[in-house]
């Protein structure tokens, strides 16, 4: 009994093991009908081990015949081979690139499948990237402020001395007040100006987080969006309940979801579109990497409209300070954004085409207080 525990116990460490790699694993028989696939292979196809087990792989996956054939040959001549750049279709999906290793089995008459998407490898370099770019831009960004800080604060300060003097100076009452509103003009508009000023330096407090329920953050977004679209434009919920309670700074969230939200917001009020929507809609996304880490559970958050879109122009520096494409807009918001969700050791990543924007927010389970 306890030899079969033992190997009981050693049997099913591989399987374990296998479920941590962030490669996609698939497992074929000799008649290419899947049976096993790792966690990761379950997030990359969309569809769950009980769904396809036993199935053929070409109903699940569409792939090209040659390459149906490369995997018979590599069954009989007992050889492994790599192919690299493959398109592969997944139902209701758009075409994906991969690079495939296929290995035979010794003794098993089957084929282990090992897969790369390599839009994750495009999105990491791209995202690593972005990151140096957004660090030197926000550097240069912060050293401006501090700079213009300065003289800004020596004529405020100079103003409010001039507005002072004038009081005493009583000899023409209506020569003074109307001095007294030129130097009032210079100390609002000074203070307009320092406001912007602390805006580009960004947020100026640490995340204060405590276990939050994401729901209710986003339900107050929802319910201040919904009273500034009035009947204009439809907005939808579409929840995941299994989500649990994160740590939180729920006012650096509500700040973030409405940034996003406001800007999808005024993108369907400024344009004609026929039935202008925006949804907020949260899932658990499984072994997601940001920056250098992959972690076990990401809670995702989508804010979408159908709007015209963002031009491809901006759409790469839109998180960058003072980029915008509205001529009333500061371009600071999705900046403000970023950094906020940042705090959170979280991403915002964005997906435009004409008829439907997406922000996608990343934040990970796991995050400390």
């Amino acid at each position: 009994m306890e030899n079969m525990a033992t190997r009981s116990s050693h049997q099913s460490h591989p399987a374990n093991l296998v479920d941590q790699l962030s490669t996609a694993v698939i497992l074929l028989d000799q008649d290419l009908n899947i049976q096993n696939l790792n966690q990761a292979a379950q997030n990359l196809l969309l569809i769950s081990l009980q769904q396809v087990h036993g199935s053929s792989l070409e109903k699940v996956v569409q792939l090209e015949p040659k390459l149906l054939a490369q995997f018979r040959a590599s069954l009989r001549q007992a050889q492994s081979f790599t192919s690299r750049e493959i398109k592969i279709k997944l139902p209701g999906q758009p075409v994906m690139l991969i690079d495939l290793t296929v290995t035979p089995l010794e003794n098993q008459n089957s084929l282990v499948l090992e897969i790369q998407p390599l839009d994750r490898f495009s999105r990491l370099i791209r995202g690593e990237r972005m990151h140096n770019r957004r660090q030197s831009s926000a550097n240069l960004v912060r050293n401006l402020a501090h700079e213009i800080k300065n003289p800004l604060g020596g004529i405020r300060g100079a103003a409010q001395l001039l507005e002072r003097e004038l009081e005493s100076q009583l000899d023409d009452p209506i020569a003074c007040q109307e001095l007294q509103e030129y130097a009032h003009v210079i100390i609002s508009e000074a203070n307009r100006l320092r406001d912007l000023v602390d805006r580009l330096l960004g947020p100026q407090r640490q995340a204060h987080k405590q276990s939050s329920n994401i729901h209710q953050i986003l339900d107050k977004t929802y319910k201040l969006l919904s009273a500034e679209a009035g009947q204009q434009v439809n907005l939808c919920r579409d929840y995941d309940p299994s989500l649990p309670e994160l740590m939180l700074d729920a006012n650096q969230l509500m700040q973030v979801f409405l940034n996003i939200g406001r800007n999808a917001l005024q993108a369907l009020q400024e344009n004609p579109i026929e039935t202008p929507e925006i949804r907020i809609q949260t899932r658990v996304v499984r072994r997601f990497t940001i920056g250098n880490h992959c972690h076990r559970l990401v809670c995702r958050i989508g804010i979408s409209d159908n709007g015209p879109g963002i031009s491809p122009e901006l759409k790469d520096e839109i998180f960058f300070p003072m980029i915008t494409h509205r001529a009333q807009g500061t371009g600071l918001g999705l900046s403000i954004a970023q950094n906020l969700i940042a705090q959170h050791q979280g991403l915002i990543e964005c997906d435009s085409k004409p008829g439907h924007t997406c922000f996608n927010i990343y934040i990970p389970m796991e995050v400390t207080p």
